[in-house]
């Protein structure tokens, strides 16, 4: 496996890889805000502003994280990479009109920090009133599943639809790079191949 390569796995349509820095080949990325935006394809830029990106070319399509989800969803003839952190999750980027558009039946999701080490505070329940199973308590502390919340939105959003989540913890596995372990700046580079 290259160097610069911490994850791969067959999907559906394509692949899905994870690259510890920027790979060396074209691909289409945009400036990460955790919002609820998504672009077409062709509004790509490293200076367009969005988190999610939705096509049918098969040029590789990047989404940066460092504890959140990264998610791929593939349709019957379009697909989408989205980043999905728990601002985007709460504003229901999942739920955005071009996402269903592409009527997703499939979603793969990749690496991002499990419940076991994403502790948040008591304040943090009013962004997700709906979902009260996203959290748990131990030793009197609040812990969050964002996992929980995706796969519960998709299966809403899409009944049917076929969810595999590759199980990885960016926060326990020293290859993926993660905010909440090391306050780092760097990002995994979580790519997809369509084909």
């Amino acid at each position: 496996m290259n160097d610069l390569i911490t994850f791969e796995a067959p999907l559906l349509r394509g692949r899905f890889i994870v690259f510890n820095s920027r790979p060396e080949f074209e691909l289409l990325k945009i400036k990460q805000t955790h919002s609820d935006l998504v672009l077409n394809e062709d509004q790509c830029g490293i200076e367009q502003i969005g988190d999610g990106i939705f096509g049918k070319s098969l040029v590789p399509k990047a989404i940066l994280t460092a504890d959140c989800v990264p998610l791929v969803l593939i349709g019957p003839t379009s697909h989408a990479v989205i980043h999905a952190g728990w601002k985007g999750l709460a504003t229901n980027i999942l739920g955005h009109p071009d996402i269903v558009a592409i009527n997703p039946t499939y979603a793969f999701i990749g690496p991002h920090i499990r419940p076991e080490h994403y502790e948040v505070q008591s304040d943090f329940y009013v962004n997700f009133e709906d979902h009260k199973g996203a959290f748990s308590v131990h030793n009197e502390k609040i812990y969050f599943n964002l996992e929980y919340v995706a796969t519960t939105q998709l299966k809403a959003l899409y009944p049917g639809i076929v969810i595999e989540d590759c199980g990885l913890d960016t926060f326990s596995d020293l290859k993926f790079h993660s905010y909440r372990r090391d306050k780092t700046t760097n990002r995994n580079w979580n790519i997809y191949f369509p084909k």
